[in-house]
């Protein structure tokens, strides 16, 4: 039996982490995208805190204020992590303290390996030892990174990485206290093993501007929506906000763009700006309605659902930290959720503007959108804008000019289903006018079959299942 799968069938067998927590995508604060390893310290946490009770964040969801990188100085004689005193000279507690006190829940970072990436102290050979220091801190959520310790670049997974993983998991289980495990391994074969070690998993390197946007999160999030759900969740890493005062930046419609795509991928909403964060961005960070689609309880992440790209598969994307030329290219991803459908229509060509038309039946395609049953046929539906707060009224189609560069677009959709539908392919409205592909559904056959150009079978969501990997 190869290595993988011998592992992935020892992972069936061992206890998962089972603590009742990640029913929906976490959302809050790290401190990473904002200080990196410059300003992370007790004093700068309270304002954050502060400034998170202050713009009415907790209220919509944003629970977590995690510390990254940085904070650890040493371990002490009796082994256990000692913090930078000059940076937290009260100690963790304290600040963890604070934190609850403002009403927030507290997130401390650890790593697998030897050292932090950072060069701090890693928890290999402490993983008991820090859970238990951790818990004795107050902490809520805790996030794992894979710095210095045995890893794997490409498939097949590494068997010492995911046994280090096993390790703290399993010490933090024997804690007792629920404790959210995030898990920051970077690579997308995490995916089909993550949700019996954590309840989020990286699936690939650090997102600092669009262009790592697209290589590390976008095109690789694609293949992986078998994967993600409650309790569990492929995180394509935090927000990054369109401040100049931030350690990493997007331009404004570009950090827009990408709130809406995390929000049909279900993915956690991890903000990487606080103490600077602009108005575009509190805008965007606070709309209420596309916040709703992330926190969807039929927690379905989105698919693909069409667009003319070149076509590519999960193992063409390397794991490697290089950027990829974005295409010239156009994508429609879609995501069910309770009353209808989430559809953000988006345009990676960065020189020119598009024009996209797409036939709202074709979210039908989504091979998520309703396991067990058929997507009922439908040709209208009710559309709203998510951005502009603004009913379009009923549709077949929505038609929109994006601009370049990242631009984007996001509706609502709720099908008018007809009393009596139907089915006959001579009827059905044409497919999106626009030319390009849309993939083919893993779990059940497609609504229709009709469409101008021939359907691709290796679009970008035909990810191999786990017994292909």
């Amino acid at each position: 039996m190869a290595l993988w799968k011998l592992l992935l069938a020892c992972l069936h067998q061992v206890d998962a982490l089972d603590n009742g927590l990640g029913l929906l995508p976490q959302m809050g604060y790290n401190t990473w995208n904002d200080f990196e390893c410059e300003g992370v310290s007790a004093k700068n946490i309270s304002k954050v805190a502060d400034k998170m009770v202050e713009l009415g964040l907790p209220a919509l969801g944003y629970e977590y204020l995690i510390i990254d990188d940085c904070w650890a100085d040493h371990r002490g004689k009796d082994g256990k992590l000692v913090p930078d005193r000059n940076a937290f000279p009260h100690g963790m507690k304290h600040v963890a303290d604070y934190v609850h006190s403002k009403g927030l829940k507290f997130g401390i970072y650890m790593d697998r390996g030897r050292w932090t990436c950072a060069g701090r102290p890693g928890s290999q050979g402490y993983e008991e030892v820090d859970a238990k220091t951790f818990v004795s801190w107050g902490a809520d959520y805790v996030k794992t990174d894979s710095c210095n310790g045995p890893d794997s670049l490409e498939d097949p997974p590494s068997a010492a990485a995911i046994a280090q993983y096993q390790l703290f998991r399993d010490a933090l289980n024997a804690t007792g206290r629920p404790v959210f495990l995030a898990l920051s391994g970077w690579h997308n074969w995490y995916s089909p093993y993550g949700e019996s070690l954590a309840n989020s998993w990286r699936i690939g390197y650090d997102v600092r501007n669009w262009q790592s946007a697209w290589n590390f999160a976008i095109r690789v999030n694609g293949f992986l929506s078998d994967f993600g759900g409650p309790g569990g969740w492929n995180d394509p890493d935090m927000l990054v906000g369109s401040s100049s005062k931030t350690a990493v930046q997007m331009t404004p419609q570009q950090s827009r763009t990408q709130f809406s795509l995390w929000s049909v991928m279900a993915a956690p909403l991890l903000l990487g700006s606080m103490l600077s964060m602009g108005h575009h961005d509190l805008e965007t960070y606070t709309n209420t309605e596309v916040i709703a689609v992330d926190q969807d309880p039929l927690g379905i992440q989105g698919e693909i659902v069409w667009e003319n790209c070149p076509l590519r598969k999960r193992t063409n994307i390397k794991q490697s930290q290089f950027y990829d030329e974005i295409p010239a290219c156009q994508q429609v991803w879609a995501r069910p959720i309770t009353d209808g459908f989430a559809i953000v229509l988006l345009n990676l060509d960065a020189e020119k503007p598009a024009n996209v038309s797409f036939a709202v039946s074709d979210v039908c395609w989504s091979s998520q959108a309703f396991v067990g049953k058929p997507c009922n046929f439908f040709e209208e539906a009710s559309v709203r804008d998510l951005w502009r707060k603004e009913h379009l009224g009923i549709r077949k189609f929505i038609n929109v000019t994006l601009a370049r560069d990242g631009a984007s677009q996001m509706f609502k959709i709720k099908p008018i289903i007809p009393q009596a539908p139907h089915t006959s392919a001579k009827k059905k409205t044409p497919a999106s006018t626009a030319t390009g592909h849309r993939p083919k559904s893993r779990h059940r056959e497609p609504v229709s079959s009709h469409f101008s150009v021939a359907l691709e079978t290796d679009a970008v969501h035909f990810l191999q299942q786990p017994d292909e990997l």
